[in-house]
C-alpha cells in the first residue's frame, strides 16, 4: 500500500508460524512449539486492547534463560541487517513469495509477506538493534542455540507462556510494585524529579488520565468549609434561580440556601413584601422553612400565571343592566362599581355575588373612592355620599357643589372633590363637614390629587393649580397646556399633567416650573399612572408609552402589530407588567421593562363591533374588568380573573 498506511498480512499468520522450526540451526521441543503456536493464534484472533500493539507476543522464560521475545515490528532494513533483533537463521525462503528475491532484498519490487511500515515516523529507538537488545538483557546468541531442547527438558514445566494483558490494581506487575517501594523511599525532591521524568515519557492519553486522577484531589466544597456568615455572604451574590439550584446540591448547601435572612434580601431587592404565612397555600408534602423564601416562590409562581400559564375561567359579575359602568374600585376582596343607573354595587371577588346595592343618588354616579369599609361617591345630582361598605348604609350626604361632581381623591379621613362648577371642596368624611372651598379655575375641574398637605387640580381652562389645603391659598398656577387638562398624577414632588393638546408636562411642585414636556402621543392622554420615576400614559391614539420623568425620555412605546386598535380607556402597572384596556374590547398584558407584548387577557367577541372594556382594576393576584357596549352588542358585566398560585 502507498503512503503512511500499514500493509498487514493475514492476522492468522505470525512471524513464528513462518519460521522454519525444522531447520537444523534451531530446534524447539514439540510441546513448547505447539503451546506457543496455540497461544499466539489466540493472541492474533483476540480483540485488540490498549496493550496489544502490532504483533505483540511476549514469551517469558524466566527460570530457563530469562528470554523475552519482544515486538516483531521491524522495517525491511532491520530484517536483512546484521543488527536485526531476529537471528539470521530465522530469516529464510519462507518469508518470501519468490525465493529468488532473497538474494536481492533491496529490490523494490519484492513482495514480502511481513508487516511493512512505509514512511514510518518511528525512530531507531523504537526498534532497538540486536546488539542493544541483548546487551540490555544480558543475552547472547549462544544462549539461543539447540541447548534449549537438549539440556533443559527437565525445566519445561517452569516455562510461562502468556499473552499480554491490561494490568489492574488488583493484579499489578511485580516490577511495578518494586518500583513503587523504591519510589516511597525517595525524598521529596527525588519524587518530584521522578514525576517530571515520568510525565515527559507519557503519551497525551496518559497525561489526560493523570489529570483525571489529580483534579478531584483539588476539588473541595469550600462553601461547607467556610463559617456560616462567610458562606451566606458568598451565596448572597447568586440570583434566586441559581440559589434554588444550589439548594439541590447537598444537605449542607440546602441548609444554607434556606436561610431566612438571605431570602429577605432577595425579596427586598425585588420589592416583594413578606406574605402572611397563614395566606400561603402550600402542598401537603411541603414544609415551609423560610417565610421570605415562601414569599419569593409564591411571587414567582404568580408572575408565571400572569405571563404564560393558561388563564382560568373568569368569574362573571352581572349587574347594572345595560348601563355604562363609569367608575370602579377594588379593595381587598371587594369590588365597587358605579354606574349611570344612579347606583353602586358591592361585589365579592371570591364568590362572585353582589353583596349589596347602594341606592340613594338621583343622578348617575361618575366618580368614587374606597378605603377599607368606606365608600365615597360623586354624582350628577351635585352631591357626594359616604357609605358603609359592610352595611350598605349612607352615613353622610355632602351638599355644596352646584354641578356634577366629576372627580375626587381620598386621603385618610379627608376627601377633595372637583366639580363642573369650577370649584374644589375639602370634606371630613367622619363628620360630613365641608372644611375648605377652593376657587380659581375658570372651567370645569376634570381631575384632582391630594396628599394631605397639597391639592393639585386640572381643569378645562388649560390650567393646573397647586393649593395649600390648610390656608386655601393657590400656591402655583401651572400654565403651558394649550387645551383641556384631562389627567393628573402627583407624588408630593412632581406634578404630571396630560392634556388634549397631546403633550404631557412634568412640573416641580415646589417652584411651579415645567421640568419636561413629553411629546410623542398624537391625541388625548386619557389616563396615566406614576410609580417612583416611571410614568405610563395611555392615549386615544391607541398607544401606551413608558416614560422616565426625571430625564424626560420615552423608555418604551407599547405598540406594534399587537397594539390596541382603538383608544386606550384605562391602564395599571407595577414593576413587571402594564395592563391596558381599550375601546376595541381587549385587555392586553405588556412587559414594562422591555415594552414587549405578552398576551391578551380579555378579548370580547363583540370587540370591534361595539364591545368595550371601560375600566380595569388589578392587584397582585386578580384583575377586574368592567365591560359592556354603547349599542347593546355586549351585556354590561364584570370579569374577575384570578392569577393566584399554590406554592409547591
Amino acid at each position: 500500500m502507498e503512503g503512511d498506511q500499514l500493509d498487514f498480512e493475514d492476522p492468522s499468520t505470525s512471524c513464528l508460524e513462518k519460521t522454519d522450526f525444522t531447520s537444523q540451526s534451531l530446534t524447539m521441543c514439540p510441546v513448547v512449539l505447539e503451546t506457543a503456536e496455540q497461544e499466539l493464534i489466540a493472541e492474533e484472533s483476540a480483540p485488540t486492547t490498549d496493550s496489544d500493539e502490532i504483533g505483540v507476543a511476549n514469551i517469558e522464560m524466566k527460570d530457563v534463560y530469562n528470554m523475552d521475545l519482544v515486538d516483531s515490528t521491524c522495517t525491511e532494513q532491520d530484517i536483512y541487517s546484521d543488527e536485526s533483533p531476529l537471528p539470521s537463521e530465522w530469516v529464510n525462503d519462507d518469508w518470501m513469495d519468490n525465493p529468488s528475491e532473497q538474494e536481492d532484498a533491496s529490490n523494490p519490487n519484492a513482495i514480502l509477506r511481513k508487516r511493512k511500515i512505509s514512511n514510518s515516523t518511528f525512530t531507531s529507538e523504537d526498534f532497538p538493534s540486536k546488539k542493544q537488545y541483548y546487551d540490555q538483557n544480558n543475552l547472547n546468541l549462544e544462549r539461543l542455540t539447540p541447548k534449549l531442547a537438549e539440556n533443559e527438558l527437565d525445566k519445561i514445566d517452569k516455562i510461562k507462556i502468556r499473552r499480554s494483558c491490561i494490568p489492574s490494581k488488583d493484579d499489578p506487575p511485580e516490577e511495578m510494585m518494586e518500583w513503587l517501594k523504591t519510589f516511597t523511599k525517595w525524598s521529596n525532591a527525588e519524587r518530584m524529579l521522578a514525576i517530571d521524568m515520568l510525565v515527559d515519557e507519557c503519551e497525551p492519553t496518559q497525561v489526560r488520565h493523570m489529570l483525571q486522577l489529580i483534579e478531584p484531589q483539588f476539588q473541595r466544597d469550600f462553601i461547607s468549609l467556610l463559617p456560616k456568615e462567610l458562606a451566606l455572604y458568598v451565596l448572597s451574590y447568586l440570583e434566586p434561580k441559581d440559589l434554588l439550584k444550589a439548594a439541590q446540591t447537598c444537605h449542607s448547601w440546602r441548609f444554607l440556601s434556606e436561610d431566612n435572612l438571605l431570602w429577605r434580601e432577595k425579596c427586598q431587592n425585588a420589592n416583594i413584601p413578606l406574605t402572611d404565612p397563614f395566606t400561603i397555600k402550600c402542598s401537603k408534602n411541603h414544609s415551609v422553612t423560610s417565610p421570605w423564601k415562601s414569599s419569593y416562590m409564591r411571587h414567582h409562581a404568580i408572575e408565571m400565571n400572569w405571563r404564560i400559564k393558561p388563564i382560568k375561567m373568569p368569574i362573571i359579575l352581572k349587574g347594572h343592566d345595560d348601563h355604562v359602568i363609569t367608575c370602579l374600585q377594588f379593595c381587598g376582596n371587594q369590588v365597587v362599581s358605579g354606574s349611570d343607573d344612579n347606583t353602586l354595587k358591592v361585589w365579592s371577588v371570591i364568590t362572585g355575588k353582589c353583596l349589596r346595592t347602594l341606592v340613594g343618588h338621583t343622578g348617575g354616579v361618575w366618580s368614587s373612592q374606597m378605603a377599607g369599609n368606606v365608600i365615597i361617591s360623586g354624582s350628577t345630582d351635585r352631591t357626594l355620599k359616604v357609605w358603609n361598605a359592610e352595611t350598605g348604609q349612607c352615613t353622610h350626604t355632602l351638599y355644596g357643589h352646584t354641578s356634577t361632581v366629576r372627580c375626587m381623591h381620598l386621603h385618610e379621613n379627608k376627601v377633595v372633590s372637583g366639580s363642573r362648577d369650577a370649584s374644589l371642596r375639602l370634606w371630613d368624611i367622619k363628620t360630613g363637614q365641608c372644611l375648605s372651598i377652593f376657587l380659581g379655575h375658570q372651567a370645569a375641574v376634570r381631575c384632582v390629587q391630594y396628599d394631605g398637605r397639597l391639592i393639585v387640580s386640572g381643569a378645562y381652562d388649560y390650567l393646573v393649580k397647586v393649593w395649600d389645603a390648610e390656608s386655601e391659598i393657590c400656591l402655583h398656577t401651572l400654565s403651558g397646556h394649550t387645551n383641556r387638562v384631562y389627567s393628573l398624577q402627583f407624588d408630593s414632588t412632581h406634578v404630571v399633567s396630560g392634556s388634549l393638546d397631546t403633550s404631557i408636562r412634568v412640573w416641580d411642585v415646589e417652584t411651579g416650573t415645567c421640568k419636561h414636556t413629553l411629546m410623542g402621543h398624537q391625541s388625548l392622554t386619557s389616563g396615566m399612572e406614576l410609580r417612583d420615576n416611571i410614568l405610563v400614559s395611555g392615549n386615544a391614539d391607541s398607544t401606551v408609552k413608558v416614560w422616565d420623568i426625571l430625564t424626560g425620555q420615552c423608555l418604551q412605546t407599547l405598540s406594534g402589530s399587537n397594539k390596541h386598535n382603538s383608544a386606550v380607556t384605562c391602564l395599571q402597572f407595577n414593576t413587571r407588567f402594564v395592563v391596558t384596556s381599550s375601546d376595541d374590547g381587549t385587555v392586553k398584558l405588556w412587559d414594562v421593562k422591555t415594552g414587549e407584548f405578552i398576551r391578551n387577557l380579555i378579548a370580547l367577541e363583540s370587540g370591534g363591533s361595539g364591545g368595550v372594556v371601560w375600566r380595569i382594576r388589578a392587584n397582585e393576584t386578580k384583575l377586574v374588568c368592567a365591560v359592556g357596549s354603547r349599542n347593546g352588542t355586549e351585556e354590561t358585566k364584570l370579569f374577575v380573573l384570578d392569577f393566584d398560585a399554590d406554592y409547591k
